[in-house]
């Protein structure tokens, strides 16, 4: 199997997330973190992350995919 490197899929500087970024994504039940991402509007659970930034949202939700993404934090996020 060969390995995938970040080279190979040609990303912009600005698709490709800073270390201190990836440290504020986590995901999960319990995970402590309190804003909530949904893809889809309707949807009766979203994915759970430490803020709402735009890379945040652009992650998990890519605004060419998911126009109507949205997120809610319940205190301390950014959003």
């Amino acid at each position: 199997m060969k390995k995938l490197s970040l080279e190979m899929l040609r990303l912009n500087t600005n698709e490709v997330l800073e270390r201190s970024q990836m440290k504020k994504i986590t995901g999960g039940i319990g995970s402590g973190s309190n804003c909530e991402i949904r893809c889809t509007p309707g949807l009766p659970r979203g994915t759970s992350v430490n803020d709402c930034s735009f890379n945040t949202m652009n992650f998990y939700c890519p605004q060419d995919e998911y126009p109507n993404a949205s997120c809610t934090c319940s205190s301390g996020g950014v959003g």
